[in-house]
């Protein structure tokens, strides 16, 4: 059974963490969850962790039953140096030492005080003679790595690597891009990462200093989706609503201007917010396709937290003029059925962190057992004498431990005998046990298949019939669709104040999340011939996960209103 690992990438706002098998053949997400920072812990890749954040972390893990001792950090920064290079074709236990001999060549600085790791690239030349690797070499300062191994001390874990974000990333989209040239996007809160893998080759690595943090600060300073006050609520937002539309350049109808305004000025806002990223990833990749020789760019593969944003996989291929797919599923990995209530695409680097590590940490211990050994080793101290006493002693217990086997092998004798009359007494238990074991695995497998297709959608009955029972009766209910995520409802009423009645009572519905249930559109409309005026609006609502279910009053809270009922009665 391969052992476990935790996984953490700490961003600005928001940490990701998993709980992953460590460098295993087959892929397994245990647990994801994400944490709220607090305050900023990271600056560029550098990170100062307070007391009350490694309290955070400390609590989350607790909370999410995560026993792993074991730590990987992946990290982005433009302080990691990278270069390409080319060394003799040399067995690859050797690598190391040719990369570590000409690593003045590579990066003209105090190698003293950097950390080295490289990843094959592939290799040059067709005949087996004239053959060299192709190597991504890179250097990271040692005062980078500090604030992890400090956290990771706080936590009371044992850090197993320090990965690069782009290695990481590369792992679990390496068999995916195992024909043809791909870029593969990741959007991340202040920066992006733009990659190419050509047949399963990492080729092509650069970073875009422009995310989605302006983005979400216009979705948090607008009222058109509701009050959203945090990071989280604005990504769900994001990814929930067509908040990021593309410009079209047609002009509305007179009778909707005045209904759409609001919402058409947010969205402009929101696209000027967008449009300097999409400029940035796209100068990368036109980079990339003008040094690139051969076939063209297959497709680009968005991910990230970014990449789950309603229209932003649609506003890259406008741009780009390629196919853009949002990356929810790759080979080698089940990533459906771990994430089926959540979004992946937040987790890519946390989870192939740990898959094949760059290893920043091993290479450092090494070089302190080394000076250990070297320590040790330098010692003057004659040990000869201590030498022939132990020996001395030694014989001496020989002597006397050596009847102990032949006392205890008779008994061990008895004992195998007595084991294998048993086990053939046993063999006819063995096809039930296969056939146990055989039915077990069909019930999981049935299982998995099982909850890869749970939506929302099975209960839409259960969510009628609450909405049949709490919406008020002067309600008219126009039109209703619904999708895995939300519902869209139109309705119709008398006046403003039914309209808000009817809002704060959908936000009463334990189908639906609360603060998510928002009014997206109003009309007044006063018919000229009767009089009569009518409100119509438009209520959009995001469903709960599926399984969700309303906390239960405590116990005190329950004797408490039933003494309350008591005294009611004794009054009267």
């Amino acid at each position: 059974m391969a052992a476990k690992a935790i996984t953490i990438e700490i961003g600005y706002s928001l940490t990701k963490i998993c709980e992953v098998d460590y460098k295993a053949k087959t892929h397994k997400i245990y647990k994801s969850f994400t944490v709220s920072n607090g305050a900023e812990v990271i600056h560029d890749g550098a990170l100062t962790a307070p007391p009350e954040y490694v309290e955070v972390l400390r609590r989350a893990l607790a909370a999410n039953h995560v026993k792993a001792k074991q730590v990987v950090f992946t990290i982005t920064s433009s302080k990691i140096a990278s270069r390409e290079v080319t060394i003799p074709y040399v067995k690859e236990n050797r690598i190391a030492d040719v990369v570590n001999a000409n690593a003045t060549d590579y990066f003209p600085v105090d190698l003293s005080q950097y950390q080295l790791a490289y990843t094959i690239l592939g290799t040059v030349g067709e005949t087996k003679g004239a053959q060299q690797y192709k190597l991504l070499v890179m250097a990271v300062p040692s005062a980078l790595l500090t604030g992890y191994y400090e956290l990771a001390k706080a936590l009371k874990l044992e850090v197993a690597a320090i990965d690069y974000a782009s290695n990481s990333i590369f792992q679990v989209v390496k068999e995916e891009c195992a024909k043809g040239k791909h870029i593969v996007v990741k959007i991340d809160e202040r920066s992006s990462l733009v990659m190419a893998v050509e047949n399963s080759v990492l080729t092509f690595t650069r970073s875009v200093s422009y995310g989605y943090e302006e983005i979400m600060e216009t979705v948090m300073n607008t009222l058109c989706w509701g009050e959203v006050s945090t990071v989280e609520e604005a990504i769900r937002v994001l990814q929930r609503n067509d908040c990021i539309v593309p410009e079209t350049g047609e002009t509305q109808e007179s009778g909707e201007e005045t209904a759409k305004s609001a919402k058409d000025r947010a969205q402009e806002d929101v696209r000027d917010a967008v449009v300097p990223l999409i400029n940035g990833i796209t100068r990368v990749i036109d980079y990339y396709a003008s040094r690139a020789s051969g076939e063209g760019i297959a497709r680009i593969l968005l991910t990230g937290a970014g990449a789950d944003f309603k229209g932003m996989a649609e506003m890259l291929a406008r741009e780009t003029n390629m196919q853009v797919t949002v990356l929810k599923e790759a080979a080698g990995w089940n990533l459906m059925r771990n994430f089926k209530n959540e979004c992946f695409s937040e987790y890519i680097a946390c989870v192939g962190a740990a898959v094949a590590p760059l290893g920043f940490k091993q290479e450092s211990e090494k070089r302190g057992k080394d000076k250990k050994a070297k320590k040790e080793g330098g010692q003057g101290t004659n040990w000869a004498p201590l030498a022939y006493t132990v020996f001395g002693v030694g014989l001496a217990a020989a002597a006397a431990l050596a009847a102990v086997p032949l006392i205890g092998y008779a008994q061990l004798t008895k004992k195998n005998m007595e084991l294998k009359s048993q086990a053939g007494s046993l063999e006819d238990i063995i096809p039930i046990y296969n056939e146990y074991v055989a039915v077990k695995a069909e019930r999981a497998m049935v299982g998995a298949m099982y909850e890869a297709t749970e939506s929302r959608n099975e209960e839409l009955e259960e969510f009628l019939g609450e909405l049949e029972d709490k919406l008020p009766a002067n309600v008219n209910v126009v039109s209703l669709t619904s999708d895995p995520y939300e519902v869209t409802i139109n309705m119709k009423v008398q006046t403003k104040d039914d309209a808000g009645a009817a809002v704060e009572q959908m936000r009463t519905f334990h189908s639906l999340i609360p603060e998510m249930v928002t009014v997206t559109s109003l009309v007044e409309e006063e018919n000229e011939e009767s009089g009569e005026h009518t409100v119509n609006f438009t209520v959009t609502a995001a469903y709960q996960d599926v399984g969700y279910e309303p906390e239960e009053e405590t116990t005190e809270e329950t004797e408490g209103a039933a003494d309350d009922a008591n005294a009611a009665d004794a009054a009267e």
